[in-house]
C-alpha cells in the first residue's frame, strides 16, 4: 500500500532523530519521493550534525517545498496571507535560537525550536555545539543551489538573534543579507509589506541591551545608506534614548527628513534624559528662543527636573536677553494693530489659494489654537475646499513647517464651514489629538488619506452629497468605534478603514453601489481589513450585504 507523503515525511523526521546513517539511507530508500523532506534536513543541521544532514543532502532532502496552501497547511508550515512571500525556513533550525527567544519573527511557523529532542531510547539528543554547527553550515553552503538554502537569509536571522558563532562564518564566506531586506529597511518608498513588519516587530522586541549591537551590525549591511525613519520606528527606539549612545547612532544612520524633532526632545524631556540634551545642543535643534523657551515650560510643566535644569543652563550659556526682550515687544505692538477678522490676520492663520472657479483652498493652518474655525470667508473669497496636508500632523504637505505639524497635532476640535465642497488628500492625517470633526452635507469629495491615522476619532458621518469616500480615508483611526455613510454615496474605495481595530458599527447606504479591493502582486487588501470587531449594517439585497457575503465580514441587515 503506498504510503501517504504527510506520514513519509514524518517517518523520515523520525529516522532523523533514532536512526544511525545506514538505518536513515536505508529508510530514505524504502520511502522513495518525500514532498517535504525540509523538517528532516532541517532536525539533522540542529541535532545530528555533519554526517546525518549530509546524508540527507545526498539522497536528495532540500529546504524547498511546493508552495501551495494543501502541503503548507497538511505540515503546520502555512504562515498566513498578511504574511505576504513568507514561508517557513527550515534551515534556521542552525540557529541558536529556542522558543522562548523568539522575536517577532515570521518564518518559524511549525518549527519546534528546542534545546533538546527526546529518542527512543531514552537518551535525549542535545543542540549541536558551535564547532559542529559551523561544519554544517559549510556543508550547507557548499549545497546551496542544490537544496535551496538563502545564507543572506540565515545573516539576517542570526544577527537579530545574537548567533554571533553563524554571523562570523558566514561573514567569512562573504554573505551579505539579501536585497529586499536593505530595500526594506533602507528605502523611504518601500511598502508596508510582511518584510516592514516582521522588522519592525523583531526590532520592537529586541531587549535595551542587545538592540544596539544589532542595530550596528545591520547598519553594517547597509553600505552606507540610512535607515528608513518612520513614526512607529521612533515609538520603538525613544524608550531607548536615556542612552547616550543609542541616541547618537540614531541620528547618525536614520533619515531625518519626516523627524519631528521637537517631538523627539519633548520626549526625552519625558524620560528626564538631560544626560542626552547636549546631542541636542550640537545638533542646533533649540537655538530658536522660541522652541528653547517652549521645551523649558515643558520641562517645568512636567517635573523633569534635571532636565529642567540642563535647559535653564543652556539658556543663561547661550541667550541675549536683551535683543530677545526687543523682538517680542515688537511683535506684541504689531499684534495689536491688527484687527483679528482682517485679511491681514488671517492671512498670519491661514495659508490658502483660489481655485478654478474662484472661491478658496486653504493649505494650511499656523495657528495656535488647540479647537479652530475655519473661516467661511477670507476677504471676499468663499472657503470651499481643504487641500492636501492643510492640517496634516505628518510631512504629506512639503510646505507646512516642523513647527506647525507639530502644533497641528494638538489639535482637539474642528468646525467646518457650511460651504465646504472638498476635503483633499491627507488633509487630516495623522492628527492624533482630533476628536470632534463634523464634515458638513456640502462636501461632494473626501480623497485619499484625508483623515488617516486620526487615532482620537471616535465616530464620523459622511453625509450623502459625498459621492465617493477615497481610499485609506480613514484606515488606522485605531479608536473609531461608529461610522455613519449616509443615503447618496456612491463608492466606497480601497481600504477605507483599514486597521480601524476598535471599529463595531458601520452603517452603509443601498446607494453604495461599489466597494474597491486594493490588489498589489498577490495580496489583496479589503476595506475592513484588521477590523475584528465590526458589524456591517446594511439593506438586504444592497451592494454591501453581497461585498460583506463575498469578504466574509459580519453584517446585519439595517431597517431601511
Amino acid at each position: 500500500m503506498e504510503i501517504a507523503q504527510e506520514e513519509k515525511a514524518a517517518r523520515l523526521q523520525q529516522a532523523v532523530i533514532n536512526g544511525s546513517v545506514e538505518e536513515l539511507l536505508k529508510i530514505y530508500e524504502e520511502l522513495g519521493e518525500v514532498e517535504m523532506s525540509a523538517p528532516a534536513l532541517g532536525l539533522a543541521c540542529r541535532f545530528r550534525g555533519l554526517d546525518v544532514a549530509g546524508a540527507l543532502i545526498q539522497k536528495g532532502a532540500s529546504f524547498d517545498f511546493p508552495s501551495k496552501r494543501r502541503i503548507e497547511e497538511t505540515y503546520n508550515c502555512y504562515i498566513g496571507r498578511k504574511c505576504g512571500n513568507y514561508r517557513t525556513n527550515y534551515s534556521l533550525y542552525l540557529l541558536k535560537v529556542f522558543d522562548e527567544d523568539l522575536r517577532g519573527a515570521y518564518c518559524f511557523k511549525g518549527m519546534t525550536l528546542s534545546h533538546s529532542a527526546e529518542r527512543e531510547t531514552g537518551e535525549p539528543l542535545e543542540f549541536l555545539s558551535d564547532d559542529r554547527r559551523i561544519n554544517v553550515l559549510k556543508c550547507l553552503l557548499e549545497n546551496r543551489e542544490k537544496i535551496s538554502f538563502h545564507p543572506e537569509e540565515m545573516l539576517y536571522y542570526a544577527i537579530y538573534f545574537g548567533d554571533t558563532v553563524i554571523v562570523e562564518e558566514l561573514k567569512r564566506y562573504g554573505v551579505r543579507i539579501s536585497g529586499i531586506r536593505v530595500h526594506t529597511i533602507t528605502d523611504v518608498d518601500a511598502a508596508m509589506d510582511a518584510y516592514w513588519l516582521e522588522y519592525i516587530a523583531m526590532t520592537q522586541r529586541l531587549s535595551d541591551a542587545d538592540y544596539f549591537t544589532v542595530m550596528q551590525q545591520l547598519a553594517a549591511e547597509l553600505d552606507g545608506r540610512l535607515f528608513r525613519f518612520t513614526e512607529n520606528l521612533y515609538e520603538i527606539t525613544k524608550k531607548r534614548f536615556y542612552d547616550v549612545k543609542v541616541f547618537e547612532f540614531f541620528l547618525a544612520h536614520f533619515t531625518q527628513e519626516k523627524m519631528k524633532k521637537y517631538q523627539i526632545i519633548r520626549g526625552l524631556i519625558e524620560i528626564d534624559a538631560a544626560e542626552v540634551l547636549p546631542v541636542i545642543e550640537r545638533e542646533n535643534w533649540i537655538a530658536t528662543p522660541k522652541k528653547r523657551d517652549e521645551m523649558i515650560a515643558y520641562a517645568s510643566e512636567n517635573g523633569k527636573t534635571e532636565s529642567l535644569a540642563w535647559l535653564l543652563d543652556y539658556k543663561n550659556r547661550t541667550a541675549d536677553f536683551a535683543v530677545e526682550q526687543k523682538k517680542a515687544e515688537k511683535k506684541m505692538m504689531r499684534e495689536l494693530n491688527v484687527a483679528p477678522d482682517s485679511v491681514a490676520a488671517l492671512k498670519k492663520i491661514w495659508s490658502y489659494r483660489k481655485r478654478e472657479d474662484g472661491t478658496l483652498l486653504i493649505t494650511n493652518y499656523k495657528g495656535t489654537d488647540t479647537e479652530v474655525t475655519v473661516p467661511e470667508k477670507i476677504g471676499k473669497g468663499i472657503v470651499t475646499g481643504i487641500g492636501k496636508g492643510a492640517f496634516a500632523a505628518d510631512y504629506s504637505n512639503p510646505k507646512v513647517t516642523t513647527e506647525q505639524t507639530e502644533q497641528h497635532n494638538r489639535i482637539t476640535k474642528i468646525i467646518l464651514p457650511d460651504t465646504l465642497q472638498y476635503i483633499g488628500q491627507y488633509a487630516f492625517s495623522d492628527m492624533q489629538a482630533l476628536k470632534d470633526i463634523s464634515i458638513p452635507k456640502g462636501v461632494k469629495e473626501i480623497d485619499a488619506y484625508a483623515f488617516d491615522k486620526c487615532t482620537s476619532l471616535k465616530q464620523i458621518t459622511i453625509p450623502g452629497t459625498v459621492k465617493k469616500i477615497g481610499k485609506d480615508a480613514f484606515s488606522y483611526c485605531r479608536k473609531l468605534e461608529k461610522v455613519c455613510v449616509c443615503e447618496g454615496v456612491l463608492e466606497i474605495d480601497q481600504c477605507v478603514f483599514w486597521n480601524c481595530d476598535n471599529l463595531q458599527e458601520i452603517r452603509i447606504p443601498k446607494s453604495v453601489q461599489r466597494l474597491n479591493t486594493m490588489l498589489i502582486g498577490i495580496s489583496k487588501y479589503e476595506i475592513f481589513d484588521y477590523c475584528p470587531k465590526a458589524v456591517v449594517y446594511c439593506p438586504k439585497g444592497s451592494k454591501a450585504e453581497e461585498y460583506c457575503k463575498e469578504k466574509r465580514v459580519r453584517f446585519q441587515y439595517s431597517d431601511d
